[in-house]
């Protein structure tokens, strides 16, 4: 198995229990509280327009016209298709454009936020490209084995859309050069710098599990309302 495709069992503890996670399985069986959703799709889009950031900023760290070219592909599909979902679920929960733009992230939208952009300040092309992969990967990941699960029921689930948009092809197909591209970054690599790389893999998957727990909770700040 490749470093790339090992980072998956590095981390499967945390990356398991992020799909048993209450939000994850109700969103599937499509008995999510609305008013839960409501509070991720807002978080979740202020969260994507910091998650492109670092795609902005890995592209100043790249070096030949292939991965400029990826890196611009998945910065259009975070921000005109990815964003397609939210536009359509605001508006079935009737959020206005004021409110969209009145909304604060979270303690831990903003950690986790926070935490991606250091790294790709910070950090090599690798690194950067490694803590934002656990998001497109999980979701992938999650959305194809929530569409298994929950089949006879998909078509009268509220979430049918993003359950379709993440197990589809076109979402996996976005972020699907990262295995190679990874690869290719840490071959001469030390096992000192192997660790790290595994190591910030890791807490982007734990930040994933922690945006579930935020969402299902609809919890600002560490004081639960």
């Amino acid at each position: 198995m490749s470093f790339s495709r090992s980072l998956k069992q590095k981390a499967i503890k945390v990356w398991e229990d992020g799909y048993n996670h209450p939000f994850v399985q109700e969103l599937g069986a499509g008995t999510l509280h609305k008013e839960k959703f409501k509070f991720y799709l807002l978080q979740d889009y202020l969260y994507l327009l910091e998650y492109a950031k670092v795609f902005a900023m890995a592209m100043t760290k790249a070096d030949d016209e292939k991965m400029l070219s990826n890196l611009s592909s998945i910065t259009k599909a975070t921000l005109v298709d990815e964003m397609k979902v939210h536009h359509l679920y605001m508006k079935e929960f009737g959020i206005s454009e004021e409110e969209v733009k009145s909304v604060k992230a979270s303690l831990f939208n903003r950690t986790y936020t926070a935490n991606m952009q250091a790294i790709s300040l910070k950090g090599d092309l690798v690194e950067t490209l490694v803590t934002v992969f656990p998001c497109a990967w999980t979701y992938c990941d999650y959305g194809k084995r929530l569409k298994e699960q929950y089949k006879d029921n998909l078509e009268d689930n509220f979430y049918k859309s993003w359950i379709e948009t993440y197990s589809g092809s076109d979402f996996e197909n976005s972020f699907e050069w990262f295995y190679d591209a990874i690869d290719e970054l840490v071959e001469n690599k030390s096992d000192k710098e192997l660790q790290k790389i595994e190591d910030i893999f890791i807490s982007s998957v734990e930040f994933e599990y922690m945006f579930w727990e935020m969402a299902y909770n609809k919890q600002m700040s560490y004081i639960k309302d």
